[in-house]
């Protein structure tokens, strides 16, 4: 008779179970009662996949309204039955979605899906994001006296942008009311600016030459060098027009006060 399997391989055979579908040398160990082993394998299996569909629906409501329930339902299946959870947390399910739907050949011709996911995963990035205040208007200004001439910029972390080559927030907006809206997948690049208001995601279409300089302050970079991020894309860009969709909704936390003698120490 062979020797029976330690716990932790007992514990990693069904963890092979789960990912592969299929865990042979397991398969002597678990009693039928009733129902085959293989079988009772596949019931705890579909029950996993399930639940990681239901966690990508709700990660990625838009893509699903595109597609449709059934077609959706399908390739999130795929997905999580392919990829699995790398983490305790389903919320982190659906990190790479966007590129895997980008990659299938059956989904070439939706040329706007990958960004589409994209853009709801960064809504979910937004609402889950830690929070904090921005500054009023008069604490902003106040900072900007204190600070020197090419000031750090931090932005809340709700705060997320991006942008594509087609009306990117036309199209998410369209998904939502489809019978009173219209969206031209031909109008020409847009940027998305998302932050989070009141609890809820809130959304405003920018430039992209905006989406660069939003996400240039996002990585730490200085005023300067975020406006040169932008006029890469629009020379013509001004200082001004990049400010004032952040200024308007109070979205700047923090204009650091940076001690030059720290870095001639």
């Amino acid at each position: 008779m062979p020797t029976p399997p330690s716990l932790s391989e007992l514990q990693a055979g069904f963890a092979r179970a789960m990912i592969d579908g299929a865990a042979p040398a397991l398969l002597p160990w678990i009693g039928a009662r009733g129902i085959e082993p293989a079988a009772r394998l596949q019931i705890y299996r579909n029950s996993i996949l399930s639940t990681q569909v239901a966690s990508l629906l709700s990660s990625f409501p838009a893509v699903e309204r595109m597609l449709g329930g059934d077609c959706f339902d399908g390739w999130a299946t795929r997905y999580a039955a392919w990829h699995g959870s790398r983490s305790g947390n389903l919320q982190n399910l659906g990190d790479d979605f966007a590129d895997y739907l980008e990659a299938q050949a059956e989904l070439a011709g939706l040329t706007w899906l990958g960004d589409l996911a994209r853009l709801d995963w960064l809504r979910q990035s937004t609402i889950l994001a830690a929070d904090g205040a921005g500054l009023d208007a008069l604490a902003l200004q106040v900072a900007l006296d204190a600070a020197e001439d090419d000031p750090f910029v931090h932005l809340l972390p709700c705060v997320h942008a991006m942008a594509a080559d087609f009306p990117l927030l036309d199209l998410w907006r369209y998904t939502e009311s489809p019978d009173h809206l219209s969206v031209n997948l031909d109008g020409g690049a847009q940027g998305v600016l998302l932050w989070r208001d009141d609890g809820q995601v809130a959304m405003q279409a920018c430039t992209p030459a905006a989406v660069a300089f939003f996400i240039a302050l996002k990585r730490g970079g200085r005023l300067s060098a975020a406006l040169a991020a932008a006029q890469v894309v629009d020379p013509d860009i001004a200082i001004d027009a990049l400010l004032r969709p952040l200024l308007g909704a109070a979205l700047i936390s923090d204009i650091p006060i940076i001690d030059c003698r720290e870095y001639n120490a």
